[in-house]
C-alpha cells in the first residue's frame, strides 16, 4: 500500500514490470514512468485528477511526478510497468519540459502491441540483460507517444498544490494534524481544500493520513517488539479504537493479527 512521494521508487534504478493482482494505490508521485496494462477486471485510475475506468486492454500512463492513484473495482489482474527516465534517455530527451497530452488509451491495436512488450518484459524482470528490458521499454513508449502525444506541461496550480500537499503530510502525519490545521497551513478555506483533496487526489483527507498512520505503525510492528498501544500512540493516533479501525481498513488485517503474522515469520 502506497500513499506518498515513493522513496523506494526514486531509490530503485531498475525497470521493473510484473504481474499485479487487486491495484490499491493511495496518491502518490515519484520521477518515474509508471504505466498499467489492464488484463482482467476494472481499476479506476486517477492522474492529475483526471480519473478513467480501465477495462481489459486499456492502458493508463503516469508521467514524471504526476500524481496518480489506482482503486481496483473487484477483482482485478494488470500489468505494472516501472521505468526510470535515466534509464531510457532518449525518451528523457524528447520528452524534456513535456507531458502526455492524454494519459488513457482505448482498447486496440496499439494496446495490443504494448501488451506484447509488456508481457516480454514480465518474462524478462530480474533478468540480467538491460538492453532487453531497455528495448521493450522503448517500444512501449514509442507506442505511447505515437498515441497519447507529448505536449508541453500545462500551467496549472492544482497538481503543484497536491504534490506539496503530498510531501507536507509525508513529513508530518506523526503531529496532531486535522484538515483545518493543513487549510490553515496553506492558506486555504478547509471546506475547498477539503473538495480538492476528494476531486483532485480522489481520496479523502482523512483516510489519506490514517493510510500513512498505518504504514508507520506496520514498520513498528516489523521492526519492533513494542506493545500495540504503544505502536498506536507512536503512530500519530489519538485511541487503540481507532488505529485498530484505520489498519484494517488499510491492510485487511487488525494490528493483532499481523503482529501475529510477522513473528511467524509468514
Amino acid at each position: 500500500m502506497s500513499a506518498y512521494f515513493e522513496i523506494d521508487r526514486e531509490n530503485d534504478k531498475r525497470i521493473d514490470c510484473f504481474i499485479l493482482e487487486q491495484n490499491q494505490c493511495e496518491p502518490h508521485f515519484h520521477s518515474n514512468l509508471e504505466m498499467i496494462y489492464q488484463l482482467e477486471g476494472e481499476t479506476e485510475a486517477t492522474i492529475n485528477g483526471k480519473t478513467r475506468t480501465l477495462r481489459p486492454g486499456e492502458v493508463s500512463i503516469a508521467g514524471s511526478y504526476d500524481v496518480h492513484r489506482y482503486a481496483s473495482l473487484g477483482t482485478t489482474r494488470a500489468i505494472l510497468l516501472i521505468i526510470p527516465v535515466s534509464l531510457v534517455p532518449s525518451f528523457a530527451l524528447l520528452a524534456k519540459g513535456k507531458t502526455f497530452t492524454k494519459h488513457f488509451l482505448e482498447d486496440g491495436e496499439a494496446g495490443r502491441q504494448i501488451r506484447e512488450a509488456a508481457e516480454r518484459l514480465v518474462v524478462e524482470n530480474g533478468r540480467p540483460e538491460p538492453l532487453v528490458s531497455k528495448g521493450y521499454a522503448y517500444a512501449i513508449l514509442g507506442i505511447l507517444s505515437r498515441e497519447l502525444g507529448l505536449g508541453d506541461q500545462p500551467k496549472t496550480g492544482s497538481t503543484d498544490l497536491a504534490r506539496e500537499i503530498l510531501v507536507y503530510l509525508e513529513q508530518h502525519y506523526l503531529e496532531d494534524l486535522n484538515i483545518e490545521k493543513l487549510a490553515r497551513g496553506f492558506g486555504y478555506n478547509k471546506d475547498y481544500l477539503s473538495r480538492f483533496f476528494n476531486s483532485y487526489l480522489g481520496c479523502g483527507f482523512n483516510r489519506y493520513l490514517n493510510l500513512l498512520r498505518s504504514r508507520h505503525a506496520a514498520r513498528l510492528i516489523d521492526q519492533t517488539n513494542q506493545p500495540l498501544t504503544d505502536i498506536a500512540f507512536q503512530s500519530g493516533f489519538g485511541n487503540y479504537r481507532t488505529f485498530n479501525r484505520a489498519f484494517s481498513a488499510a491492510f485487511g488485517i487488525t494490528p493483532r493479527d499481523y503482529k501475529t503474522s510477522a513473528a511467524r515469520g509468514t
